[in-house]
């Protein structure tokens, strides 16, 4: 089996370097960002099968990352998962694209179990991925 690549966006280091060992354990080909800033070029370079993001992250947050991630060619149906410490704003995190969201603080389990999930979980078209690509890309400085 293909080892599936997983890039992580986390600001607190501590955090980042935990999820990056616990996920290569569980036989994860990993990559970590530690400035949000960077993580674009980055996922572009690395091309993971998943995306884990800190909704909480300096200079924006991760729904507008997830937002500027969906609009790079080829990331249209890659599995996007941000986790969040504050259970207020879940409900709305899920208008940004993502397709998981876990609250923190989160058992390795609950987190193994979601990535494997949406690992799984084959994505279609609904035809309006390709009008929220344009608009996000005239949005967001992405180069």
């Amino acid at each position: 089996m293909e080892q599936k690549k997983i890039f992580i966006v986390e600001d607190d280091l501590v955090l980042l370097e935990t999820i990056q060992d616990i996920l290569l354990d569980q036989g994860f080909d990993c990559q970590g960002c530690f400035h949000p800033e960077n993580a674009i070029r980055m996922i572009e370079k690395y091309r993971p099968d998943l995306v884990l993001l800190d909704y909480m992250l300096p200079e924006w947050n991760g729904g507008e990352l997830c937002s500027a991630i969906r609009a790079i060619d080829g990331f249209e149906y890659t599995p996007i998962i941000i986790t969040s410490a504050y259970a207020k704003i879940l409900l709305s995190i899920s208008d940004y694209g993502c397709d998981a969201v876990i609250e923190k603080p989160f058992r390795i389990s609950d987190l193994i179990g979601v990535i494997n999930s949406q690992l799984c979980t084959r994505r279609s078209d609904s035809g309006l991925l390709p009008k929220i690509k344009k608009v996000v890309k005239s949005a967001l400085p992405l180069g």
